[in-house]
C-alpha cells in the first residue's frame, strides 16, 4: 500500500512539474495531425497556376460566344477561373465576374476551347487560369 502511494506521488510530482516548465506531462502528449498528402504539382489535385497572357498564346481552337439576343444593349467582361488538363481540354470553370445576361454565352463558348499543353519540365500538366471574354456591340 505504501509503494502504490509513492507511485502516485510521483507521477502528481513529474506531472505537475511538467506543467509548470510549460510542457504537456507525458501521459497527455498530443498527436501530431494527420496532414493528407498533396498531390505533385501539375497534378488534377494540385493544377499549377499560369497566367491569363501566357495562356492566350496557346489558345488552338477559340469558339466566340454567340451574343444572346435579350442582352443586346449589354456590354461587358465575363471573367472565369478554369481548369485545363494536361491535353488542353478546358475541363472545370467557374464564373467570377461580368453581366449575368452573358454568362452563359461566355461559359458556351470557353468550354468548346482547346490549347497547346502547357509543359513543365517537359510534361504537359493540369493547369489553372482566367479566361476573360469581351462583349461589345458593334455600332
Amino acid at each position: 500500500m505504501v509503494r502504490m502511494v509513492r507511485v502516485a506521488m510521483m507521477a502528481l510530482l513529474l506531472s505537475s512539474s511538467a506543467a509548470v516548465l510549460g510542457q504537456a506531462p507525458a501521459a497527455q502528449e498530443a498527436t501530431p495531425p494527420v496532414v493528407a498528402p498533396l498531390g505533385v504539382p501539375g497534378s488534377a489535385e494540385r493544377p499549377v497556376r499560369i497566367s491569363s497572357g501566357v495562356m492566350a498564346g496557346l489558345i488552338l481552337h477559340k469558339v466566340q460566344p454567340e451574343y444572346p439576343w435579350a442582352a443586346r444593349d449589354t456590354e461587358g467582361a465575363v471573367v472565369m477561373a478554369a481548369k485545363i488538363d494536361d491535353k488542353g481540354k478546358v475541363v472545370d470553370f467557374k464564373v467570377m465576374s461580368g453581366p449575368e445576361m452573358l454568362r452563359g454565352a461566355a461559359l458556351n463558348a470557353v468550354k468548346q476551347w482547346t490549347y497547346k499543353p502547357y509543359l513543365l519540365n517537359g510534361q504537359p500538366v493540369f493547369l489553372m487560369t482566367t479566361i476573360t471574354v469581351m462583349f461589345t456591340r458593334s455600332r
